[in-house]
């Protein structure tokens, strides 16, 4: 799993607005890569089908086999979520908490969709280049992150592979905040030090509507692994 882990601290604030997710142009581009190779040509022998081939079965070691079985319970019967974790495809309402990895080596975290709440066009007036955003309404959903076992190890990375969807589904365009939030309803916290069982912390996401378009929710979408297989942890209004 590719994780961003970045942290927010000591950052000077900007703000991007990724818009992959509202589709693409009107036309369509194609691109075809061609790879040639070269055959060389090779003498094979032939085998009379009246020799007889013996093959010799041999038992796995005991070393393989308990390696296979920690396989199998690392990942679950059926290619089900470790104990623990939130399976994929599931759908849960705003206000439930899921627990859910992040970062690079397996840690967790839990994490709670609490509040969904649309602001209006001058709550941008305070970015740079506001007259860019001019088209869009600004949404914050806020999150409650909350420790793990083994959520320690994660102190100062962002909330990773969890983004807004809008009410069709599809994930929304987002206002990329790195540094300070300069949205007052729209805190962007990163995870504190030393992040443990008990511990809570909040942080949101600026979600950018145009018009005719609706927050629905959240998702745990990670881009590979079982959730991009088999369903996104998802959170609903």
């Amino acid at each position: 799993m590719t994780s961003r882990r970045t942290s927010a601290a000591g950052l000077l604030a900007v703000a991007a607005l990724a818009l992959t997710a509202c589709g693409g142009s009107d036309d369509d581009t194609t691109t075809t890569s061609t790879t040639s190779s070269a055959t060389s040509e090779s003498t094979q022998s032939e085998t009379s089908s009246d020799e007889a081939t013996e093959t010799e079965e041999t038992e796995p070691t005991e070393s393989e086999s308990e390696d296979a079985e920690s396989e199998d319970d690392a990942e679950g019967e059926d290619g089900a979520a470790p104990a623990g974790l939130a399976e994929p495809g599931t759908e849960l309402s705003v206000g439930d908490t899921a627990t859910i990895p992040q970062g690079d080596d397996g840690a967790t975290i839990g994490l709670k969709v609490t509040e969904i709440t649309t602001g209006n066009s001058a709550d941008l007036s305070k970015l740079k280049d506001a007259d860019k955003y001019k088209d869009y309404t600004p949404v914050y959903v806020q999150y409650e992150m909350s420790g793990t076992d083994s959520s320690s190890e994660l102190g100062g990375d962002i909330l990773d592979d969890v983004d807004p969807i809008l009410a069709d589904g599809s994930k929304a365009s987002t206002l990329i905040l790195i540094g300070t939030s300069p949205f007052e309803k729209c805190d962007s916290n990163s995870i504190p030090d030393d992040f443990g069982p008990g511990d809570t912390e909040t942080t949101c996401q600026v979600a950018m509507v145009s018009a005719g378009q609706e927050v629905g929710g959240a998702q745990y979408a990670p881009y590979e692994g079982d959730y991009a297989d088999d369903g996104a942890v998802v959170w609903k209004k």
